[in-house]
């Protein structure tokens, strides 16, 4: 059974970019994972740091490239 996270045609993760290729889609999330950590540097996300706090935080650092 095919993991329903990766794309049919290559073990490459969905995403909203649509990039397929591996290398491709490591740059773009470098890109753009550089600019929300600098950005969460300056405006540090309001919590605790339980579980729920550090999930909040993946999901601001990855928002542009993962649902």
């Amino acid at each position: 059974m095919r993991d329903p996270h990766l794309y049919n045609d290559t073990p490459v993760l969905r995403n909203k970019l649509d990039i397929r290729d591996q290398k491709l889609l490591d740059q773009a999330e470098a890109d753009y994972v550089v600019y929300r950590l600098k950005d969460l540097a300056l405006n540090p996300l309001r919590g605790n740091y339980h579980s729920g706090h550090l999930l909040k935080m993946h999901e601001y650092i990855f928002q542009d490239i993962f649902e």
